[in-house]
């Protein structure tokens, strides 16, 4: 396993500083279907984000996306290597961090670029050397103007058949009393913040953010995830051509003995998820991440801004599993960027799944209003 890794590492210094070309564009246009498809597979009912008339009567006098659409542009989510030879490795999005400076109006033509910006062993897990691999994605409008950035980190763990699991629990089976808590948990949920201001003045250290269930986890949220991210899905005899160029995603399919399965369609299938370690389907790492920024874009309000939110994940969000998400006010304080004062309020992110273990922890910052003092957009940069 080591020397799979070692070799991974230098093949992969070469691609330091280069477009990555492993992860095509998604959405080139924030067109109004788009937009929603990303909202269903959120779960997010946010008029904001889903009603051309609620957003005309809105501050930016338009239906926008949530900030964390930027993923349905293109994940930073590059492999350096991988895809070039069959490493024996599987790849999984460790952490994301994203950072904005105007939002993004239904309509707009949208550009990103995606560069890797570091290669290096990563952290052990259960014995194993792994390595990661981070890039940098960069957003723009079709005129230019800066959208925001995100950085993230995928992990290579090393893992072929024979070898111990990555993950070797089983699809949860709830309990009575498992089924009653997601229930209550699900009905107190509270309705998006909307068109309700909240000041900046009025809030409070320790003040809780709303939380929110996510799951269980079913095949349709999974697929409807692949949607969302907008990339390009070969399907039939196109993928058999694209897998002769990409020797590291090319995989037999368990089912069928067919030599041409692509490894990116293991995580929702019950079979070939075990060839990439994994017991039960697993949920692709930046679904969790932008399931998480749900919590900020509820509690805020729609005349707050998302300017930074940070990642990390350090459990898997598997098939049949469900996600309690909550937050907390840390800080709050005054912002200078550039000419600009930001009222500024930083808060900590948690998502925890039915066993106690922590799927997703992050922090993040959301500029608010102040009496006489809206955000101003864009963001100075």
């Amino acid at each position: 396993m080591t020397d799979r890794i070692a070799e991974f590492l230098r093949d992969s210094q070469g691609f330091v500083g280069q477009e990555a070309t492993d992860v095509p564009q998604g959405a080139e246009v924030a067109d109004w279907l788009t937009i929603r498809r990303f909202c269903a597979a959120l779960g997010d009912p946010n008029l904001l984000y889903k009603d051309p008339s609620s957003g005309v009567s809105t501050k930016y006098n338009s239906m926008i996306a949530p900030p964390t659409f930027v993923a349905a542009i293109r994940t930073p989510t590059a492999g350096a290597a991988y895809v070039q030879k069959n490493y024996g490795v599987t790849k999984i999005t460790r952490q994301a961090s994203m950072e904005w400076v105007d939002i993004i109006r239904v309509g707009d033509r949208l550009i990103s670029g995606l560069e890797v910006t570091g290669v290096g062993p990563g952290h052990p897990r259960n014995g194993r050397g792994t390595a990661h691999v981070e890039s940098r994605a960069t957003y723009r409008n079709s005129y230019g103007g800066l959208l925001g950035t995100a950085t993230g980190i995928s992990a290579m763990i090393p893992f072929r058949q024979g070898e111990e699991m990555i993950s070797d629990r089983d699809i949860h089976e709830y309990s009575d009393e498992e089924i009653a808590n997601i229930e209550e948990g699900i009905e107190a949920e509270p309705p998006p913040r909307g068109k309700l201001l909240r000041y900046w003045d009025e809030v409070n250290l320790g003040e809780k953010l709303p939380q929110l269930v996510k799951g269980p986890l079913n095949l349709s949220d999974m697929m409807a995830w692949t949607v969302a991210e907008q990339k390009t899905m070969p399907l039939g005899s196109p993928v058999y051509n694209d897998l002769k160029n990409m020797p590291g995603r090319t995989r037999t399919n368990p089912s069928t003995n067919w030599p041409f399965w692509d490894a990116d369609q293991e995580f929702e299938d019950i079979l070939s998820c075990r060839d990439a370690g994994f017991s039960a389907p697993f949920s692709r790492g930046m679904h969790v991440v932008c399931l998480a920024g749900q919590v900020l874009t509820h509690w805020m309000g729609d005349d707050g801004f998302l300017r930074a939110f940070d990642v990390d994940l350090p459990n898997h969000f598997l098939y049949g599993d469900t996600m309690w998400l909550s937050g907390e006010v840390t800080d709050k304080y005054k912002e200078k960027v550039g000419n600009e004062v930001y009222y500024a309020v930083a808060a900590r992110l948690n998502g925890t799944n039915q066993l106690g273990e922590t799927v997703a922890v992050g922090s993040a910052v959301v500029y608010l209003p102040s009496p006489g003092h809206p955000v101003a957009l864009p963001i100075p940069h």
